[in-house]
């Protein structure tokens, strides 16, 4: 069975559903997937599938002269040829809230079948977004399932296992469907803590002063361990002035780590005897490789993408609902992270 999987996401969303594209990959046999996923993204698709076939989408999220949709089907033609040309027996869509592109994108290949769930965008749609989707449903006849209300798990995940269960035609359980990494050989834990403070929005970092008042507290726990700092490629200038807050504050045994490939990243996650935190792709990669871990959530969005936790080794730190922005940081204080890092560390 040859499956084209369309998940247009950042890394941390590709996380969420690495779990469902594991199972359909044993079942449908690896090679017979082509996954199309942002460019961002496609190398670490690549890595924990390098048999099936990656198609990398470039996509810019804001207008400039061209319509925003035109110009991301510019930069992703050669991806979009191959879509053209391709024949499934299934194609699946993973995102929930597709915008024109992803439904473009979506219909393309010519498959037998098509699963998705409903599109969420149409509860406060567009003028001209209704039309589209009731044009495309009834020329191409997808399969559109109900988005699924809040279980036990995020409903991001629930939605994957909605579409994987349609497609294999049987229930799925909660191990087959949670997220999962796979590195190409075992890594050592060593002792070393790992932080990485920041996240692709602000509204979503957590105060380097509060982490500073919190790792004072963790003195005890953490003893003579090496404190690692990583952040991406464009944070490299606030993760030094991070750095600093630190190192006033009289935290020692600082390490900037240098950038990394990502899969040398994914053995940093790995490796890390408790990796620290926020809402970011970072958090996500602790939970599918099972490394303890401590996330200070801003709690955007609760029940849809967190909290969730394979083996109860990693603490999602979420506020109450409906504070005001920026209000989560005051109810995250320096001692309920602390606690938290103390329970994961707990023999």
């Amino acid at each position: 069975m040859r499956v084209f999987i369309l998940k247009p996401d950042a890394i941390g969303d590709f996380i969420l559903a690495s779990g469902c594209i594991r199972l359909i990959a044993r079942e449908a046999g690896e090679e017979n997937l082509v996954l199309a996923v942002r460019s961002d993204v496609a190398s670490l698709a690549k890595n924990q599938f390098p048999k099936a076939l990656v198609l990398p989408l470039t996509l810019r999220e804001k207008r400039r002269i061209l319509n925003v949709t035109t110009v991301n089907i510019l930069h992703s033609l050669p991806s979009w040829l191959k879509m053209l040309g391709l024949r499934v027996d299934a194609a699946l869509c993973l995102r929930s809230m597709r915008a024109y592109l992803h439904t473009i994108w979506f219909y393309t290949p010519r498959a037998k079948r098509r699963i998705a769930c409903q599109n969420l965008l149409l509860a406060r749609p567009r003028v001209r977004r209704p039309a589209v989707e009731n044009f495309v449903t009834r020329f191409f006849k997808p399969t559109l399932l109900p988005y699924p209300a809040q279980k036990k798990l995020p409903t991001d995940i629930e939605a994957n296992r909605s579409v994987t269960s349609e497609l294999l035609g049987r229930e799925i359980s909660d191990a087959e469907i949670l997220p999962s990494l796979i590195l190409p050989e075992p890594v050592p834990r060593s002792d070393r803590w790992l932080l990485c403070p920041f996240s692709s929005s602000l509204n979503k970092d957590y105060p380097a002063e509060k982490w500073a008042a919190a790792l004072q507290m963790l003195a005890p726990e953490r003893g003579d361990s090496p404190l690692h700092l990583a952040a991406g490629p464009s944070q490299q200038e606030q993760l030094t002035t991070f750095a600093q807050i630190l190192r006033a504050a009289g935290i020692q045994n600082l390490v900037i780590d240098p950038q990394k490939p990502l899969s040398d990243f994914l053995k940093s996650i790995a490796a890390a005897r408790l990796v620290l935190t926020v809402d970011t792709a970072a958090a996500h990669m602790a939970c599918a490789l099972d490394s303890p871990a401590v996330i200070a959530s801003a709690g955007h969005h609760p029940g849809v993408y967190a909290p969730y936790s394979p083996n109860g080794l990693q603490h999602w730190i979420m506020p109450p609902a409906k504070l005001r922005k920026g209000e989560w940081r005051e109810h995250t204080t320096p001692e309920i992270l602390a606690n938290a890092v103390r329970h994961i560390l707990a023999p």
